[in-house]
């Protein structure tokens, strides 16, 4: 599976159970990035995405997922067992955190192979990460 995960500059995602941030500019390029295949998310997350095309909204969607499948990673849990792709969404900046991004992507044999910025609506720059493992 292919996880895709937004942080802060301090690998934060939540705090206090809820998104650090939002960005319509960020959900448009995951929704471009994804057309065509599966991308799965919980119902909390479905909140701010609306409705999409493959989209399949699951609380447990990280057992459920594909190999292939996309997943929108934010409040619940996730594994990188089986995940072979890792997508992280910088916001670039600090937000107050509770719960943060824990995974040693080096020593679980992750690699960096493609980074790119783009305008955020919300955000001036938001840096987009890519990690394919091996």
């Amino acid at each position: 599976m292919k996880l895709i995960v937004c942080i802060d500059t301090k690998k934060g995602m939540m705090f206090f159970g809820r998104r650090q941030s939002q960005d319509g500019a960020l959900r448009k390029w995951i929704i471009d990035h994804t057309k065509g295949q599966r991308l799965w998310m919980s119902s909390y997350s479905s909140k701010q995405f609306g409705d999409i095309p493959d989209c399949i909204v699951d609380d447990d969607y990280v057992s459920k997922a594909g190999e292939n499948d996309y997943c929108f990673v934010e409040d619940k849990d996730y594994s990188v067992e089986k995940t072979k792709e890792i997508i992280l969404c910088h916001w670039n900046r600090q937000y107050q955190s509770d719960r943060k991004f824990d995974v040693d992507l080096k020593a679980n044999g992750f690699k960096k192979v493609k980074s790119a910025d783009i305008a955020g609506s919300s955000h001036k720059k938001i840096t987009i990460e890519t990690y394919q493992r091996g």
